[in-house]
């Protein structure tokens, strides 16, 4: 089988795990679900932190690009310590002077160590922060809690004022809870944060954790979204890949739509390894042999476990590709199609839920393309008279 850069592919994107630790204890964590991430370095190493660089430079020099994205992210990347975290922005800088390669960076972070210190770093290194609330305290607090038990809504609220102090205004990620209104979620976010663009995920859960639908939630969600929000220029990610796909358009979202997982992750070991939520499968699922210390960058398309999680990303289940949904579905995140019994050869586990939600969403949103086509020839008459 031909591989990603046997046709000609050179990933542009990689997530950088500066910490393989967290300062709090989410429920839904799928990070710690394979216990191989406490055989990593808490941080990343000094050794590997080089040779990352010096790989990073190679690969944009053999391969001529002209931008390249970092993501840092962990467990919590903060726990990265500052004075690292300002030289490797340095590292990163003389490689874009030498290459001519901009080299965009971003941080998803649960924003709780982020203090003016931190922020007057991003905006000198102009970095992208992206942040975990799950909504007002009482839903937030219900699962983003610390190793105490407790809430940690005050402590990233705080975080997120220090960002806006900056000037950043950070971007945002929910998970729902299915059990809760979605509409506390987008007014919490929207009226009370000012926030305007941001997401709502479901948990990730594999086939054999038997997760709670969540048609009923997100159907809930466009509803309050399409009736009361749109208008008021607010996106909502996976609502805008759902609607993309229905309307034939590329579905840009990790978690619904139609295309190849293609995620290089780098572990705090230098380990080089496909998506992280594939974590979630267990002990050991995301394991391969290759490292910044002994591989060129692209050769992580060689190895056989990455292979394996980008062909799977391809190869829908026969139940998938006889779906009306499945352009716009894609069978949904590659995670949560797995099985003990067929690997990721499943639909999603949340497939019913998913049907459920495309039909809704395609009912409300199909007599508005029509008008909007009926609108379209109206004003062509109109200009040819």
């Amino acid at each position: 089988m031909r591989t990603p850069a046997q046709d000609g592919h050179v990933f542009s994107f990689v997530l950088v795990k500066l910490a393989s630790r967290c300062n709090i204890a989410c429920t839904y964590c799928y990070w710690f679900r394979d216990a191989d991430v406490y055989k990593k370095p808490a941080v990343l190493t000094d050794e590997v932190e080089d040779a990352f660089c010096q790989r990073l430079e190679e690969h944009i020099t053999q391969h001529g690009l002209t931008s390249f994205m970092l993501v840092f992210h962990g467990g919590e990347p903060l726990l990265f310590p500052k004075r690292r975290f300002v030289a490797l922005q340095e590292k990163l800088n003389k490689i874009e002077e030498r290459t001519g390669c901009l080299i965009e960076r971003g941080v998803c972070t649960n924003a709780i160590l982020i203090d003016k210190e931190w922020a007057e770093i991003f905006v000198e290194y102009e970095i992208g922060i992206s942040v975990s609330v799950d909504g007002p305290p009482d839903i937030h607090d219900a699962n983003r809690i610390d190793f105490k038990g407790k809430g940690t809504h005050a402590e990233t609220i705080r975080g997120i004022e220090f960002l806006r102090e900056a000037g950043i205004e950070p971007g945002l990620i929910s998970v729902c809870n299915p059990a809760t209104d979605p509409e506390r979620i987008i007014s919490y976010v929207v009226d009370e944060l000012g926030i305007t663009q941001f997401d709502i995920l479901p948990p990730d859960a594999t086939h054999l954790d038997n997760p709670p639908e969540i048609g009923t939630y997100f159907t809930k969600l466009f509803d309050v979204w399409f009736d009361r929000y749109a208008e008021r220029g607010v996106r909502i990610g996976t609502l805008d890949a759902m609607i993309q796909g229905l309307v034939g358009q590329a579905a840009v979202s990790e978690t619904i739509g139609l295309g190849p997982t293609e995620v290089v992750t780098l572990m705090t070991d230098g380990s080089l390894e496909p998506l992280d939520v594939l974590r979630i499968v267990g002990d050991g699922s995301t394991r391969t042999d290759s490292s910044v210390l002994t591989n060129a960058l692209q050769a992580v398309q060689q190895d056989p476990r990455w292979r394996a999680a980008y062909d799977s990303s391809t190869q829908l289940a026969d139940v998938c590709k006889a779906c009306e949904f499945m352009d716009a579905c894609g069978g949904g995140h590659l995670a949560q199609r797995w099985s003990t019994e067929r690997g990721f050869d499943n639909p999603s586990v949340y497939c019913g839920s998913w049907k459920h939600i495309f039909t809704h969403i395609w009912d409300r949103i199909a007599p508005t393309l029509v008008m909007s086509l009926q609108e379209a020839e109206k004003a062509k008459a109109g200009a040819a008279a």
